[in-house]
């Protein structure tokens, strides 16, 4: 049995995935903003017969964060496995995004992950043990249109990730990153949506097609929180975890072509992007056959 923080844990993938957890026998500590407000956790956990126990958890907090971590380690002793779920979504163009919304964006999707690993780190190199999971995303792999800051944030969580494997390693601590694609989950609520007279329509449009059609069979929280357990309990773990069929056939189309192959094709609109699209990646996400 291995003792878990889960981060963002309140809905949709933290939720399922603590719930997941600690149905395999784990000691979960399921990290929410506003305990007194979880309403469907709490029911879940309830319903579940689950021990799933909740703690009060703010990322974007330093001292929420100090005092989470001291009380995991004042009732479990030890901390053996970290899950960076917490995040938010947002889809603008770069030009129509403030700096305060981007900020907003890192804040929580790559500081609060920083910040969780300044507290959790020490612990697991005096363990000399441990397992850490961060939440990526399919925007850490591929970029669309008006979801530069979003994949931003990720494409920088990548590289923290990696760089953090490293460092770990010689501790018997392994970092694993899970690429979801398309998942239904609250996260993408949470988002600032981009203005009514945009200039960008076209991009926003692609980016919704690609949705839309993503979201005919998404993968679902649980297919994420199988990853996780993956990551956690294996000898043998992975470092990155693609989750879902469009993440997989995506990053599979990226990865066939160069990135000059790649920008050109972006470039073009209307039926010529979507017959090149569907000769990369295979699949025809955007109606290249009406």
């Amino acid at each position: 049995m291995s003792v878990i923080l889960v981060t963002g844990a309140s809905t949709g993938i933290g939720q399922t995935t603590s719930l997941h957890l600690a149905s395999k026998g784990h000691q979960v500590f399921a990290g929410v903003r506003s305990p007194e407000t979880a309403h469907e956790l709490k029911e879940r956990i309830k319903a579940e017969g689950s021990a799933v126990e909740l703690i009060q958890l703010d990322v974007t907090d330093q001292a929420s964060v100090d005092s989470a971590v001291q009380q995991v380690m004042e009732r479990a002793g030890r901390i053996d496995v970290l899950v960076n779920n917490a995040g938010v979504g947002g889809g603008r163009a770069v030009e129509e995004t403030p700096l305060e919304e981007a900020r907003a964006v890192f804040e929580t999707n790559y500081f609060g992950v920083s910040r969780m690993l300044l507290a959790i780190t020490p612990i697991m190199r005096q363990q000399r043990a441990g397992r850490i999971v961060n939440m990526s995303s399919l925007a850490g792999r591929m970029v669309f249109g008006c979801h530069g800051h979003y994949s931003a944030a990720k494409w920088a969580l990548e590289g923290l990730s990696e760089a953090l494997a490293f460092e770990m390693a010689e501790f018997n601590v392994r970092v694993a990153l899970i690429e979801p694609g398309s998942v239904p989950t609250p996260a993408w609520e949470k988002g600032t949506p981009p203005p009514e007279d945009t200039s960008y329509g076209n991009s926003l449009a692609r980016l919704a097609a690609w949705a839309t059609y993503t979201m005919k069979n998404p993968a679902s929280t649980q297919d994420v929180a199988d990853a996780v357990c993956h990551a956690i309990e294996s000898e043998t773990p992975h470092f990155r975890y693609l989750v879902g069929q469009d993440a997989i056939e995506d990053v599979a189309g990226r990865q066939s072509v160069t990135d000059d192959e790649w920008i050109e094709m972006n470039r073009l609109q209307g039926q010529d992007f979507a017959r090149r699209w569907k000769q990369v990646v295979g699949v025809d996400y955007f109606g290249a056959d009406d």
